[in-house]
């Protein structure tokens, strides 16, 4: 290689290496003001904070639990109902509060069938999304909202999306809820796949998610719902609530 071309290329270089330092450095500094624990909760004081994040357990019994989520709506929750109702299932329910404003009736309904109520938050927001303020508000609006209409305060909460973080962790901990994810789901989309899907893998202590609010639900949501619940239930498995589940688990 000529002197010349040389030159030319490692001027080249010194100014790729030069725009790249400087990019570099901008992300940099742009991680330092966010940081990687930007988002990491510290609760104040010495009192014990814990939040168990559950997907499935391990029960010795032949137990599932259907969770049934972002309802109550007129269109779905009553066909829920009465499937469960066919077959003795109980389920858990995490509620929606603006649902719930607009079918009061539907929760208490529900309660009284024997099924459990789980906070959703009050609109369906995403927790990591907020500060600690705000997931707190929408989750003790939401609680508070059930437990006029139940006459029980909710002890479980499922995170919208199930997206959650050390802040949205440390709101459930001060309001002393598990946080239930799930171990299978059913999708309006593809729910027949899904049921033969979980007919396969289920295992006792299988936690599992649908729908009876939201873009979810329809007409084929509703068939495979009653097609998994009377394929279980006619295996020996029995479908109780979250809290029966785990009460079922515990070491």
């Amino acid at each position: 290689m000529d002197r010349r071309r040389f030159i030319a290329r490692a001027g080249l270089l010194t100014a790729g290496g030069a725009a790249g330092a400087a990019a570099g450095w901008a992300a940099e500094q742009g991680l330092s003001r966010e940081g990687p624990t930007a988002r990491t909760a510290r609760p104040p004081g010495s009192a014990p904070y814990v939040a168990t994040a559950t997907f499935r357990t391990q029960p010795s019994a032949k137990l599932i639990a259907l969770t049934i989520d972002d309802g109550p709506t007129r269109d779905w929750t009553p066909q829920v109902l009465s499937i469960l109702r066919r077959y003795g299932a109980k389920a858990t329910f995490f509620r929606v509060g603006e649902q719930m404003q607009a079918a009061p009736d539907l929760v208490v309904q529900t309660a009284n069938a024997g099924h459990e109520q789980g906070n959703h938050t009050w609109a369906h927001s995403d927790l990591t999304q907020h500060d600690e303020r705000f997931d707190r508000d929408s989750l003790e609006r939401t609680q508070e909202l059930l437990a006029k209409l139940t006459g029980q305060t909710p002890t479980l909460c499922r995170p919208p999306y199930g997206r959650i973080d050390s802040v949205g962790l440390a709101v459930c901990a001060g309001l002393r809820y598990g946080v239930t994810l799930w171990s299978h789901g059913i999708t309006g989309v593809n729910a027949q796949y899904d049921v033969d899907e979980i007919l396969q893998q289920v295992s006792p202590g299988s936690i599992v998610l649908l729908h009876d609010g939201g873009p979810q639900p329809n007409a084929s949501l509703m068939k495979q719902l009653d097609r998994l619940t009377w394929s279980l239930t006619d295996d020996g498995y029995r479908f109780v609530t979250v809290s029966e589940l785990l009460a079922a688990s515990a070491p």
